[in-house]
């Protein structure tokens, strides 16, 4: 089955992602927990803590599917970066980041059955969730899959293995359980249970 899922790829992202995460074996001691236990759904939410710029590229090249993921708009300005990064599925956003526009574009990425990788906290120097995820999951009722990421920001520790570079994959969170723990509307709050889980924390509710 995976097999096959790695033929519907593109060839050049195919190609890509593979020589990525065999890169981050070689360099920077990758390791993978829980992934293959996971039974990922089309339509699909990948969600984590977000700690550096190559958080996209890391996360994006050990899943066995393309995703799509919010880019800020400041990176299409050169054409030629833009261009590269658009046809690995980045979408621009602007710095206010969840706005009603962006949130319909995914969630019309969501209802084709694309796959869709965002960062609950919304940039790497907020601490807390922003509620356009949970929007999201909401309205289309997408299975939410939490990952934590581990020392991208301590790569030379990872280089001398000192440490791993580490993706921990959460337990799924599914829309039948998330609808019966919160309302609608409860969005703030369903976003700060999923960035919970992401980082390991119980939640109460």
């Amino acid at each position: 089955m995976k097999f096959l899922v790695l033929l519907k790829m593109r060839f050049f992202y195919r190609a890509t992602i593979t020589f990525v995460k065999i890169l981050m074996h070689f360099l920077w001691n990758l390791k993978i927990t829980g992934m293959k236990e996971i039974h990922f759904r089309k339509g699909c939410i990948i969600c984590a803590n977000h700690q550096s710029a190559l958080d996209p590229p890391f996360l994006g090249s050990i899943l066995p599917f393309e995703c799509y993921f919010m880019a800020k708009s400041e990176l299409f300005k050169n054409k030629a970066f833009g261009a590269l990064i658009g046809y690995f599925n980045a979408l621009p956003v602007h710095r206010a980041g969840f706005t009603r526009g962006t949130i319909q574009k995914f969630i019309t990425l969501l209802e084709e059955k694309n796959n869709i990788i965002i960062f609950p906290e919304g940039s790497r120097k907020a601490f807390t969730a922003k509620p356009g995820i949970a929007k999201l999951a909401w309205e289309t009722k997408a299975p939410i899959y939490p990952v934590q990421i581990e020392n991208v920001n301590d790569l030379w520790a990872c280089f001398f293995r000192k440490k791993y570079l580490h993706f921990i994959f959460k337990k799924p969170l599914f829309a039948k359980e998330y609808k019966s723990m919160f309302k609608e509307g409860e969005y703030r709050e369903l976003a700060a249970f999923i960035l919970n889980r992401i980082n390991g924390i119980e939640n109460e509710n």
